[in-house]
């Protein structure tokens, strides 16, 4: 009879538990509303850091959707955390391909686009995953540095 009784016991309690993790769907609703809202202020201006909080705010929404709220929207597959991607993913941006040569809209030229895909590479700093804003600030810069250095010697040509 004790056996019974806490067996009753420990389902109740293990459905209780159970309830408390999924969320109800009036705050799923509220959480899917708050990263509406955040995407909005991302077509916006915003400043470095308000990016990267609002950043961090919406993977932290993602992720709560995702655990609480059943299936999170296809949309936001692009956020993912670094338990869901392996570590050794970045391997791929340091492979060297044959062949391979960089795209650019600037160039519709083949003999220049040529040109550019030799002259130019890309510096390790601006290869690696989820770089800061001024890593990318910077890697842009330099890019627009090199094409200047670039023009200058193919009208030299």
């Amino acid at each position: 009879m004790t056996k019974w009784i806490l067996l009753i016991l420990a389902t109740v309690f293990a459905a209780k538990l159970h309830a408390v993790e999924v969320y109800s769907q009036a705050r799923c609703d509220s959480i899917k509303k708050e990263r509406e809202a955040i995407r909005s202020k991302f077509r916006r201006g915003y400043s470095s850091v308000e990016g990267e909080r609002l950043t961090a705010r919406d993977k932290s929404l993602f992720i709560q959707l995702a655990e609480h709220c059943g299936k999170a929207k296809k949309a936001s597959s692009s956020y993912r955390t670094s338990s869901v991607r392996s570590t050794n993913s970045n391997w791929l941006l340091n492979q060297k391909v044959s062949g391979m040569s960089l795209h650019s809209d600037s160039y519709r030229d083949k003999a220049k686009l040529d040109a550019w895909s030799k002259f130019y590479t890309l510096p390790k700093r601006c290869r690696k995953k989820d770089m800061a804003s001024a890593d990318f600030v910077w890697c842009s810069e330099y890019r627009g540095k090199q094409k200047d250095i670039f023009e200058a010697q193919w009208k030299e040509q």
